[in-house]
């Protein structure tokens, strides 16, 4: 369960490096914020938004809309995917087996 919560840890972290290059040096937009933005406001927008979770205090502007709806879904498609793979797992049968039980 550990190793499923650090895989979806370094998702998130990684569409935080491509939100803070993309407002940073790419210049593929910014975010829409009361104050200047550093490395740990890019990885909090990144969790909050592969979680769906969706607070709204930070809104990204330009082509960073496109990249967060993207990580939405796939974050949405994951977690979905690791919860149906522990549920599995609690139920007794082996994931991703040949075998039927």
């Amino acid at each position: 369960m550990m190793a499923i919560a650090l895989a979806h840890v370094v998702e998130a972290t990684l569409y935080a490096v491509g939100f803070w290059l993309g407002d940073t040096a790419l210049g593929l937009g910014s975010f829409k914020s009361e104050s200047e933005l550093d490395w740990m406001d890019h990885f909090y927008f990144s969790l909050v938004n592969f979680t769906t979770l969706g607070r709204g205090d930070l809104t990204p502007t330009g082509h960073l809309r496109f990249m967060a709806g993207i990580e939405a879904l796939q974050g949405f498609l994951l977690i979905t995917a690791s919860g149906s793979f522990l549920f599995q797992v609690m139920r007794g049968s082996v994931p991703l087996s040949r075998r039927r039980p």
